[in-house]
């Protein structure tokens, strides 16, 4: 059986495979909601969820990048 996949794990992909690609990469939420076509809370949304899974640090200039921590679970 075939299962698709939320909106926002769809969305979470895209930008988590875009951070894997370029490294150094760092965009704002307001960014993201333009690069993905995305709405401004989907944006803050998927961004705050990958910094809460560890992917994604915030900066203080409200930026996010890859984290250099690497989970294990």
């Amino acid at each position: 059986m075939i299962t698709i996949a939320d909106a926002i794990d769809l969305d979470t992909l895209r930008i988590r495979h875009e951070f894997l690609e370029r490294p150094g990469l760092a965009l704002t939420s307001a960014q993201t909601a333009s690069r993905y076509a995305l709405s401004a809370s989907h944006s803050t949304a998927l961004l705050e969820a990958l910094e809460a899974d560890g992917f994604l640090v915030g900066g203080p200039d409200g930026a996010y990048r890859r984290s250099t921590v690497e989970r294990s679970e």
